[in-house]
């Protein structure tokens, strides 16, 4: 199968459906340029900034970001809707530091440094020295000190788009370690981590499916290893460590041992953007492979009015979702095409 590029039609329905994206949120803005009632939240914002300018839809984007600064940032650098991380209280569950890293990518493309500074300083007040991981929530919120693959690699994405090089390589090394101490493939694999670097076997207060992907289920968290697979495949590329490389190549492979299931609907988006990534480094049309069939998924499971909404979400997880779909689709088209000039 021929390599898509930006203008090959099927990159083309990629770019297209994201556009619907775009379209479906500058629809629900209202005429102050912000979400409205209970989408005025930072779980459906926090994505849209680094969407927008990915896009090169940067007026849009640096309005939204201003809306995110104005409305969520508080004092010490942290992004909050009030007291709580959002009125969807998984977010405060499972991605209370997460959602900080998305707006810190975006303020460099913005040039935004007054904003990224304070935040970054946040994001290393979570920092677990032990283990070179990032805390789950905010500090002090879990006595166990939990950390998460995905946490983890969002930090590091973070630290690399301000050229902190080093301090994302600790991270990396957090999820290689992460990652031996699993078991075989088709066994469960365990995304937390505690303070002393222990996997967390145990009930978390949370339900079992964000805790834990069990390969021999549908429906899994495979979000988690696409999220570390890309943050140690950029790592390898600014790095030229070829652990980090082997790193992504093996929490990548851990899809293998789920067959279809990854592929069915939306928690197939950042395995897409995983694959895109090892495909530029690489060149491997197996990489390419997944790619396609991931994209494709999401194209045909977009709803009518260009957002990727479902009824068992709340708004702000729908609105987040959205963001994230339309930015990965543009992600695909960025990497298959730059394999083309390397």
């Amino acid at each position: 199968m021929s390599q898509p590029l930006p203008f090959d039609p099927v990159a083309q329905n990629w770019l297209q459906a994201a556009a619907r994206g775009v379209t479906w949120l500058e629809e629900t803005l209202d005429t102050e340029g912000s979400l409205p009632g209970a989408l005025h939240d930072l779980g459906s914002y926090y994505k849209w900034p680094l969407t927008l300018a990915t896009l090169g839809r940067m007026p849009q984007a640096k309005a939204l970001f201003a809306t995110v600064v104005d409305s969520f940032l508080t004092s010490d650098g942290d992004f909050r809707s009030s007291a709580e991380k959002s009125t969807d209280p998984l977010y405060g569950l499972i991605s209370d530091t997460y959602t900080n890293t998305w707006p810190i990518i975006a303020a460099r493309i913005l040039g935004r440094d007054d904003v990224a500074l304070p935040a970054l300083d946040c994001l290393r007040e979570r920092h677990v020295s032990h283990t070179g991981g990032y805390l789950t929530g905010k500090p002090g919120q879990y006595a166990d000190e939990r950390q998460d693959i995905v946490t983890i690699a969002g930090c590091g994405n973070a630290l690399l788009a301000w050229d902190a090089v080093e301090e994302a390589a600790g991270a990396g090394d957090c999820l290689l370690r992460i990652l031996d101490l699993q078991g075989p493939a088709d066994l469960p694999f365990y995304l937390y981590i505690g303070g002393k670097g222990e996997l967390q076997q145990q009930d978390l207060g949370i339900p079992e499916t964000l805790a834990r992907i069990d390969p021999s289920q549908p429906g899994q968290v495979y979000v988690y290893w696409g999220m570390a697979a890309v943050f140690l495949a950029r790592l390898f590329a600014v790095s030229n460590q070829q652990r980090f490389l082997d790193g992504a190549r093996a929490y990548f492979a851990r899809h293998e041992a789920c067959g279809d299931f990854v592929f069915d609907g939306l928690g197939c988006c950042k395995t897409g953007w995983a694959a895109a990534t090892l495909y530029r480094l690489t060149g491997e049309s197996a990489f390419r492979d997944v790619v396609l069939r991931a994209a494709a998924e999401l194209v045909a499971v977009q709803c009518d009015d260009g957002s990727w909404s479902r009824p068992q979400l709340s708004p702000q997880l729908n609105c987040d979702c959205t963001g994230e779909i339309v930015y990965h689709l543009s992600q695909y088209t960025l990497e298959l095409s730059s394999r083309s000039t390397v």
